[in-house]
């Protein structure tokens, strides 16, 4: 018997017991530093990053402001998973260079604090009325094309003479274009006029070279897909998967 009663003494793992408790107290914390780390750049829901700005219409000196604050977690563009971005400017319609201006490149961010602001002289309440100011973020390349990111647009006819309005926007890939007419002729002027807008993003988004040859023998057109450089990176892993549509 006295020996049986010694078996029991043997439970002191009872005391091993606490620890159990300790273990995930510890890790707690941890998770939930992990998961605001992870949601730093995801709480926005965008993979591109959001822009913070702000823009004042100045009726009295026909000028437009646009202070472009800062981004947060913007898309890495670079090798070492940062980039280095700036904004550009960019009043629709119109394919002058007066209508484009950029803000100073910041190296090696993902969340750059520009604080600038860019001014459009020269600004009257029908351009108010018409225009549409194109915001695109870019990644500046020294020994190449410099990539674009993300855009956001705004209709210059919802601010307020004389008030600053501001802003905290997810980028987008491609803004749709919302095209009021319903005759061909207007569509087609719409399209023409998003073309000539578009234009200066061939180099940022990358480059397509083809090849065209009629056939009278075949009666039909013969598209050649030779190559592509310089695509912007679309994928987590700073590649594409890319396909030509016709």
């Amino acid at each position: 018997p006295p020996p049986r009663e010694d078996r029991p003494a043997w439970q002191p793992p009872a005391a091993a017991q606490p620890l159990a408790p300790r273990a995930p107290q510890r890790q707690q914390p941890r998770e939930e530093e992990e998961d605001d780390a992870n949601s730093y750049d995801s709480d926005e829901g965008t993979t591109l990053g959001a822009l913070e700005f702000s823009l004042h219409y100045d009726q009295e000196n026909s000028s437009l402001h646009c202070t472009l604050i800062k981004a947060k977690g913007l898309k890495p563009m670079d090798s070492n998973g940062l980039a280095d971005p700036y904004v550009k400017l960019h009043l629709l319609p119109g394919a002058s260079k007066s209508n484009k201006l950029r803000t100073k490149t910041l190296r090696n961010t993902r969340n750059p604090v520009w604080n600038e602001t860019l001014v459009y002289h020269g600004i009257t309440d029908e351009d108010m009325q018409r225009k549409t100011l194109r915001i695109s973020v870019c990644d500046e390349d020294k020994f190449g094309h410099n990539e674009f990111i993300g855009e956001t647009r705004v209709a210059l006819k919802k601010l307020k003479a004389n008030q600053k309005k501001n802003f905290n926007i997810c980028l987008e890939r491609v803004i749709p274009t919302k095209r009021t007419g319903t005759t061909g002729a207007s569509r087609g002027m719409a399209l023409y006029e998003e073309e000539v807008d578009r234009g200066g993003d061939v180099e940022e988004r990358g480059k397509i070279l083809v090849s065209l040859m009629y056939s009278t023998q075949q009666g039909g057109l013969i598209v050649g897909i030779v190559r592509c450089v310089h695509l912007a990176a679309m994928d987590a892993n700073g590649y594409s998967d890319p396909f030509v549509k016709l």
